[in-house]
């Protein structure tokens, strides 16, 4: 190939890459789950499949050795032709092993969140978020990235997909959710071991629908709790908590009796992981349900609650047993979220008067001031999320010191009382 040759390849493939960018701004990027019908597998599907997921754990584990070895070994460097590696046994020897199923373009997509992860953990180091750690070596994989469709994965028909790496082809359920949806574009995928079984996660791109949902045309605030895990403005309390189910306590006293490494260890290992699949898939149904209703209205005030130092005080369970973080998460995505800073104060402060009530306990479940406000302390604070909100005090997040708070705050009391007053000359006018 000429040097003319190459620039020109080099061009229409620089302006291929531009134009799917800017096809990509105008859709959603969704992900779709199918999962893989076991009972369709063939012997040699699934020890392809069992096999898969220990090659990728052997392999990562043999980079991070191969990378201790010597200073100037660095991930990137990493062969990824290299089929023939060795693995520990239990008495930890070297054990050599050949790389049968897992393909080079997964080799690669492992190696690139490796380096991923470190970037990260150098990021969190640096800001001093993080104490300075390293990779560690891996117990156990459940993910393998798959990343260009029709070479590493590709839909075969209605029913079936093919893997890069895996023998034959693979009868799977849920492929109807988006086969037929019009101009949708497939992008990479992923295939997922969980305890209900295996898993293909499609990453697509799909075209944005002209249909609007009708808002409803007001603002409404959310307070997040333990008791009660959400109060809305509106005087709503929702409680939403999927606690362990009793056959996973009967599960885990049962392997704490087993033997650890034996194979009814690992028999009851495995009911335990789909016990805890099966409590997941529920609170991920319960908390799409309270988003759904959610979104309806127009613009959702919440507070950028801590949720993680919760479980330092003494709510660690309710935390545990909750959809607070799954919720909180989906109402991000919204563009019509507004999150209030953390040390605005939703709670303590009366809106009518000013007055800061620094007093009130957090078992104390009413909010009283002297100026005649007695309502429940969850929804005051949902309702002062409004208030806040309407007077663009602490939105976004923002870290304001006490003083600058209540001078905020007085200076948008004082506006309001203004506003009032001139109403009351007006009428009487």
């Amino acid at each position: 190939m000429t040097n003319e040759e190459r620039l020109t390849k080099n061009k229409q493939i620089s302006q291929t890459k531009h134009d799917t960018i800017e096809r990509h701004k105008n859709m959603l990027v969704k992900t779709f789950d199918v999962k893989i019908q076991e009972n369709q597998l063939s012997k040699q599907q699934k020890e392809a499949l069992e096999t898969i997921f220990l090659e990728q754990k052997w392999y990562k584990n043999y980079i991070l050795n191969w990378c201790e070895q010597d200073e100037n070994n660095r991930i990137t460097k990493f062969n990824t032709k290299q089929n023939q590696i060795t693995k520990k046994d239990k008495d930890m020897n070297d054990i050599p092993v050949n790389i049968k199923y897992l393909s080079a373009q997964s080799k690669q997509c492992l190696i690139s969140r490796m380096y991923a992860n470190i970037k990260t953990l150098h990021t969190l180091k640096a800001k001093g978020l993080q104490k300075p750690g390293r990779l560690k070596y891996s117990k156990e994989e459940t993910i393998i990235d798959l990343k260009q469709y029709g070479i590493s994965h590709k839909i075969v028909s209605s029913k079936r997909v093919k893997l890069a790496g895996l023998p034959k082809t693979f009868i799977v359920n849920g492929l109807d959710q988006f086969i037929n949806i019009p101009e949708i574009e497939f992008a990479n995928a992923r295939l997922i071991h969980r305890g209900t079984g295996y898993f293909v996660q499609f990453v697509c791109y799909v075209p944005k629908e002209n249909k609007t949902q009708k808002k409803i045309e007001k603002t409404i605030g959310i307070d997040f709790g333990c008791s009660t895990a959400f109060t809305t403005s509106e005087g709503k309390k929702i409680s939403a908590s999927v606690p362990e189910s009793e056959r996973l306590k009967k599960l885990q006293k049962r392997q704490a009796k087993k033997v650890k490494g034996s194979k009814n260890w690992l028999r009851t290992v495995k009911q335990v992981k789909k016990e805890y699949q099966k409590i997941t898939n529920r609170k991920n149904d319960l908390a799409n349900k309270i988003v759904h209703e959610f979104n309806q209205y127009q613009t959702i005030v919440i507070q950028d609650e801590q949720l993680r130092n919760w479980h330092k005080n003494g709510h660690g369970k309710a935390v545990q047993h909750s959809v607070l973080g799954r919720v909180k998460s989906k109402l991000l995505l919204n563009p019509n979220t507004v999150v209030l800073g953390k040390t605005v104060p939703t709670t303590k402060l009366c809106t009518k008067c000013g007055v800061w009530h620094d007093e009130l306990k957090v078992w104390s479940r009413i909010f009283k001031c002297d100026c005649g406000v007695e309502m429940d302390r969850d929804i005051h604070a949902a309702q002062n999320m409004v208030w806040f909100f309407e007077k663009n005090v602490g939105v976004e997040r923002t870290k304001v010191k006490r003083l600058e708070m209540k001078a905020l705050v007085d200076q948008a009391l004082a506006l309001e009382n203004q506003l009032l007053s001139a109403k009351d000359e007006d009428s009487s006018l």
